[in-house]
This record gives structure tokens, C-alpha cells and sequence, in this order.
């Protein structure tokens, strides 16, 4: 039995959060002037960018807006963190006015590990609900990434960006172009 429960303690973070389907994934260059991909993940959540040139890349997303227990927020759960980065599993965290978001990174190949970063810019203009996440560069053609994006309750958020202690939206530089 205690294995049992064990086992369920190791299991369970990684079934929190359901499938945020019909949320815009954008890749684009660096300077986000021109937009080199664009996908709608699917009902579980997942996107790959695959066969992509050498070069200098962002990543930026366009969350949906969610609706009842996925929007709501109680005083406890409470969290002044927009966004953050967990680097030991690869997963982004944002909170804004569309709800709670997790957006696992994983499957980088061919992309040059120290130039891979998590940032948290706002954008403004036409494109006012995209929020780039990270930018990097691809070593040479044919890098890959995939992505899986989950939504979030305020509780499930504040708890894990607590654990994590890294606030990307307070040493990053917003709305910049």
C-alpha cells in the first residue's frame, strides 16, 4: 500500500492541467517582424516545428480564453508572477487576463543549448495577445522542438511557480520590438 501511494506522489504532477487546444503557436525570426511558422495545437495539446534553417528564432504564443475554473482565482491563490520558467523540466508558466497556462518544451534538436532562453514579452498593436516565450538559435537545418501547452487553475499555478522561485516577468524587458 505505501508503495501504492508512492508511487501516485510521483505520478501525479505530471496528469495536473488539461490539453489547451486552440492555442496559436508562432515561430518567428528574431526580431518577430517576420513570421517563419504558425500552428493550432490539437485536442492534446501538442505542436512540432520540425526542418527548420540555421538561424536565430522566437517563440511566441497566443493562449485561448478560458472560461470557469480554469479563469477563476481565490485571494489564497493569489500570485504577482506572470511568468516563469522551470528549467529542470523544461515548462514555462504564464498567467494573464486569458487564464493559467503550462507550456512544456521538449524534443530540441539541432538548436544550440546555450543560446536557448525563456523570456516574457507582451505585444502590443494587432498582435496585442501574443506573448513570446523564448528565443534561440538553430544550429543548422533540420532543428526540431515540440511543445505541449496545458491549462492551468490559480491554485495549480501558484503552487508550482512558488516551488520554482523565478519570475521571468520581472528581469525581462516587456513589450519590446
Amino acid at each position: 500500500m505505501r508503495i501504492l501511494i508512492i508511487l501516485f506522489i510521483a505520478i501525479f504532477p505530471f496528469f495536473s492541467g488539461k490539453p489547451a487546444k486552440d492555442t496559436k503557436v508562432i515561430l518567428q525570426d528574431i526580431s518577430g517582424e517576420k513570421q517563419i511558422a504558425s500552428q493550432l495545437v490539437g485536442e492534446k495539446g501538442k505542436a512540432t516545428f520540425q526542418y527548420l534553417n540555421g538561424g536565430s528564432y522566437s517563440l511566441a504564443i497566443e493562449f485561448p480564453q478560458q472560461e470557469g475554473k480554469w479563469i477563476e482565482e481565490k485571494p489564497k491563490h493569489s500570485t504577482l508572477t506572470k511568468a516563469s520558467y522551470n528549467e529542470k523540466n523544461g515548462t514555462y508558466y504564464y498567467q494573464g487576463h486569458e487564464g493559467f497556462f503550462s507550456v512544456k518544451l521538449k524534443k530540441f534538436r539541432k538548436v544550440d543549448s546555450n543560446s536557448f532562453r525563456t523570456v516574457f514579452k507582451e505585444g502590443h498593436g494587432e498582435n496585442e495577445n501574443q506573448i513570446v516565450i523564448a528565443e534561440f538559435i538553430a544550429k543548422k537545418k533540420g532543428a526540431q522542438f515540440s511543445l505541449l501547452i496545458k491549462k492551468l487553475t490559480a491554485k495549480q499555478f501558484k503552487k508550482a511557480t512558488d516551488k520554482i522561485g523565478n519570475d521571468i516577468s520581472m528581469i525581462s524587458i516587456q513589450g519590446v520590438k
